[in-house]
């Protein structure tokens, strides 16, 4: 690996810019109801599908990503993936037929999947101990900070119809420029492809996936329902609910800038802490009757995953086996795509065992999913605190 100043101001920016577009998928999702005018001949699941599809490309991209990195090195995948993200990003702003827009979200989200776990691994590579939770915690914020400009700009956009929305995804220009001129071309030594066979994973890795996997299924329906939360209760539109989302990954960035000094704080306890909170924050989205109450139930998810997420991120890197930070990543990004994508479909399954699939019931369904990880999560700590101590005695 070549020698860099990694400590240096523009070398974190560059590095820490292309997880601007990490959670940007879903940002056209209150642009939906517009499309479903356009889209006739299509079912609401469908359409709906316009918003989730680019995680099953992001899979796929991780996937290929593996590989491409072993030729290209990690500089260049990541510049072909935003390329390709650029390109199909903004590609349903011309056309009006279902299927294009469909494929392009698709190969929007392969491009994102190029440089999905590297924006993760890459970090680890750079940065150790209370410095990588510090910049885990950045990571986190720069992804709600794009998603949260990206919301704004939504709702601005709405006003000239469901196809200016997709010029949000014109911000992979500047990323893809400031991360060509910053970071050096790491080369990947001839060695790298034996590294490959020895790579592993362990129990650790394989149920912190599965978590992430839980956590993205509750978590994304704020997103993707907000909009139809809103019109169901009749108190806001779409616009004010890209508003709302802003606000809410505005909330998760700030959060994520302090996150290093939280998870000093919390230590073990910050997952505890973050899945109570978006349990209550789901509960008052259920519950809630005016657009404050909407606000305030979404920015208390907001707080809670912007200490989740990088806590799962530094805790992934720590578990790992040694030599195989990249393939974790990778396994539990893949796990995190699954959950997004199936996230509707589930939900909503879960919500008809409640006798109705209306948005409060979603809402609801995951507030109870979420006070169960926060139990489930209660319970290993406990049981972690009982063995150091019987460890102690026994010493």
């Amino acid at each position: 690996m070549t020698k860099v100043n990694s400590k240096s101001f523009i070398f974190k920016i560059a590095l820490l810019s292309i997880s601007m577009l990490l959670m940007a998928a879903p940002n056209i999702a209150a642009a939906i109801p517009l499309m479903s005018k356009t889209f006739v001949g299509q079912s609401d699941s469908a359409i709906e599908t316009i918003s989730t599809i680019p995680n099953v490309g992001i899979i796929i991209g991780i996937f290929l990503s593996s590989i491409l990195v072993n030729y290209l090195g990690q500089k260049k995948t990541v510049i072909l993936g935003l390329l390709i993200a650029l390109i199909f990003g903004v590609t349903p702003v011309f056309s009006n037929n279902y299927y294009l827009v469909l494929s392009s979200r698709l190969l929007f989200g392969v491009g994102i999947g190029f440089f999905n776990s590297l924006a993760i691994s890459m970090i680890s590579d750079f940065y150790h101990g209370d410095e990588m939770s510090t910049m885990m915690g950045f990571q986190s914020s720069v992804s709600s900070l794009g998603s949260s400009i990206l919301s704004f700009l939504v709702g601005y956009l709405l006003i000239f119809g469901w196809h200016a929305t997709f010029w949000i995804y014109a911000i992979a220009l500047p990323i893809l420029i400031i991360f060509s001129l910053v970071i050096p071309d790491v080369k990947v030594e001839k060695t790298s492809s034996a590294q490959k066979v020895h790579q592993k994973i362990n129990w650790e890795v394989l149920l912190i996936s599965v978590l992430t996997f839980f956590v993205y299924v509750f978590f994304m329906v704020v997103t993707v329902k907000l909009a139809n939360l809103l019109d169901y209760k009749g108190i806001g539109t779409a616009s004010q609910a890209a508003t709302i989302l802003g606000g809410f990954t505005l909330v998760s960035m700030l959060v994520g800038f302090v996150y290093g000094f939280v998870h000093k704080v919390l230590k073990n306890l910050t997952l505890i802490i973050g899945f109570f909170l978006m349990s209550v924050g789901f509960l008052v989205l259920a519950s809630a009757s005016s657009l404050t109450m909407i606000t305030v139930g979404t920015v208390i998810i907001g707080l809670g995953f912007a200490i989740v997420i990088p806590f799962i991120y530094t805790i992934i890197n720590t578990v790992a086996p040694a030599g195989s930070k990249n393939l974790a990543s990778s396994i539990m990004l893949i796990f995190t795509n699954v959950g997004v994508f199936l996230s509707p479909t589930l939900i909503n399954y879960l919500s008809s065992l409640f006798g109705s699939t209306t948005p409060d019931v979603n809402m609801k369904v995951c507030s109870y999913g979420f006070a169960i990880l926060f139990v489930l999560s209660g319970l290993v700590y406990v049981y972690q605190k009982f063995v150091q101590g019987v460890k102690k005695v026994v010493k």
